[in-house]
């Protein structure tokens, strides 16, 4: 079962697919922004997504390269 959430003040996404008793081992940036979760075992167990908003309205992109330039 896939659980999500969505926070609107911290405009961060995370959704949960492992089950229910895994325990979270930890967290790779697969993608600026993008965190796979992964259990005690490697398996991917989420993804949370920073800065949502951004990325929706196309400006992420725009965003992160006005700040790395």
């Amino acid at each position: 079962m896939i659980r999500t959430t969505y926070d609107p003040e911290a405009d961060v996404f995370h959704a949960t697919f492992g089950t229910e008793d895994a325990q979270y081992s930890g967290a790779e940036e697969a993608a600026p922004g993008v965190f796979v979760e992964f259990d005690t075992d490697g398996n991917a167990i989420g993804v949370e997504v920073l800065s949502v908003k951004l990325r929706l309205s196309g400006a992420y992109g725009s965003r992160a390269k006005a700040v790395a330039g």
